[in-house]
């Protein structure tokens, strides 16, 4: 009796921290960091003028300005002082039709 009660214990014991351990050191649910807003639809680029920034056309939708390269659409995160100040100069009309919310 005495030694069941010793192998017992000693299991207890092992088991309490590797019980702990494996609780905390567990993956959590995954979530994603970042999720990108969506690029101009074809429609909106093809009836659209663009702006030219670094050698290529630039469209401004949702509040982002958006960029095609050899891997897709991409945007910039902080808009650029040259493109802030080309949006400076658009009229009233001109807006409407380049921000989309």
């Amino acid at each position: 009796m005495k030694k069941t009660k010793s192998v017992l214990s000693t299991a207890i014991l092992i088991m309490i921290p590797l019980g702990v351990t494996v609780g905390v050191c567990a993956p959590g649910v995954a979530q994603a960091q970042y999720v990108a807003p969506p690029p101009p639809p074809d429609a909106y680029v093809a009836t659209t003028e663009p702006e030219y920034y670094e050698g290529r056309p630039v469209y401004f939708y949702n509040g982002n300005w958006y960029y095609r390269d050899e891997h897709g659409w991409n945007y910039y995160r902080a808009e650029p002082p040259y493109l802030h100040e080309r949006r400076s100069h658009w009229g009233e009309r001109d807006r409407r039709y380049h921000y989309h919310r």
